[in-house]
């Protein structure tokens, strides 16, 4: 009895989670078997895991050697399943230091590949555009498109799962209503090595504003359930009293997208590393300042060799710093004096909220297509091409 037919997928952290369920969906709708590795949304969606999703979500160079053996164990898994004839199809999302490997496998098999959110082009390492030919390329920003135009590859725009759930009528005229509280939001960042060199530095800058402003709270938030229980653990170490302190609550960011954009328009002001957060941070009108601790070595690579003016997305689609950056190493990140400059700047934010970017981010967003429509396009393209 020959194997059911099925699309490979792969997606190594929460943003392409998020993004995934959204192809996911339409794919089993469509009665195709879905394999492969991706988080809690696109299993919700109906794909079937064959690896420690878990494993997948690093950041920067030095986080990676630490799993290195792990990270090899599914990729050579998935490698196999790309190779049997059952497999129909690959599609990749973001994580481009694993799915670049993943997408040349399966254009050297003649297997169609769906890549979205392919690599950042534009801010470094323009040559491994050329290693994407034969891919179909679905980007989410308009500048994206065409960078990826200018270096002889065409892209479609895929609609941002965040405007597609909100609209951006249901986004600007509430962000004031909606916001009666005086919480921060605090975002370490959803990989589980990235937030957790953040916290420390993260929980010293709101703890400094805090002894300022009493009556603010903070939320702690994690992109996941298994990311909470660490925050927990992690927090209540670094305080003084050995346990989460009084003013600090820790949740799990909602699911759905429209549930996120009311959850952050309700608070004051937010503290978050560089990623997709930013973005739906800014689109619900929040005050925002954005920090990162890095490794060294990412560090340095970045600094020496990443050709980009700004790295939290808005300010890259606005193409001015709207929202601060801050970048740290680890070593840095313990100077008090750092800590007391981005405290400082996000009691500005507090005190004195910063013109709302939101009609001025929609207009960056170009007419795009529907995941619905992107995934039945790629499914009848390669049905089509297999049937002749």
């Amino acid at each position: 009895m020959q194997a059911r037919p099925f699309v490979l997928f792969c997606a190594g952290e929460d943003s392409g989670d998020v993004l995934g369920e959204t192809l996911v969906r339409p794919a089993v709708e469509s009665g195709m078997n879905v394999l492969g590795v991706g988080g809690p949304r696109m299993q919700r969606a109906g794909l079937v895991p064959v690896g420690d999703y878990e494993t997948l979500p690093v950041s920067g160079f030095g986080d990676v050697l630490p799993r290195v053996f792990r990270l090899k164990k599914i990729f050579s898994h998935l490698e196999s399943l790309l190779r049997e004839d059952s497999c129909v199809a690959l599609v990749c999302i973001d994580y481009p230091g694993f799915n670049m490997k993943l997408c040349r496998r399966a254009l050297a098999l003649k297997k169609p590949v769906l890549y979205v959110a392919p690599p950042q082009v534009w801010a470094w390492k323009k040559h491994r555009a050329r290693r994407l030919r034969g891919a179909k390329l679905a980007v989410l920003f308009n500048f994206e498109r065409r960078v990826y135009e200018s270096l002889g590859l065409g892209a479609e725009i895929l609609e941002h799962p965040f405007l597609q759930a909100v609209g951006a009528r249901a986004i600007g005229p509430k962000v004031r209503e909606t916001r009666p509280n005086q919480d921060v939001v605090v975002l370490p960042g959803s990989r589980e090595s990235q937030a957790l060199r953040n916290l420390p530095f993260f929980m010293e800058v709101v703890s400094r504003v805090h002894a300022l402003h009493p009556e603010r709270n903070f939320v702690l938030v994690a992109s996941r359930e298994s990311l909470k229980t660490q925050f927990e653990c992690a927090a209540a170490k670094l305080s003084p009293a050995g346990s989460v302190p009084a003013w600090l609550r820790i949740d799990v960011a909602p699911q759905e997208a429209r549930e996120r954009a009311t959850f952050y328009a309700r608070h004051a002001a937010a503290l978050c590393m560089p990623g997709s957060a930013t973005l739906e941070l800014a689109l619900s009108g929040v005050p925002l300042v954005v920090a990162d601790v890095l490794d060294p070595l990412t560090y340095f690579i970045g600094k020496h060799f990443v050709k980009t003016d700004y790295f939290a997305l808005p300010n890259v689609l606005l193409g001015r710093s709207a929202y601060p950056e801050f970048f740290f190493t680890r070593g840095a990140s313990r100077k008090k004096d750092n800590a007391e400059r981005v405290a400082e700047t996000l009691r500005k934010a507090l005190e004195n909220p910063p013109r709302s970017t939101v009609a001025d981010l929609v207009k960056t967003f170009a007419a795009s297509t529907s995941a619905e429509s992107l995934m039945t396009e790629f499914l009848c393209e390669f049905v089509e091409r297999d049937t002749h």
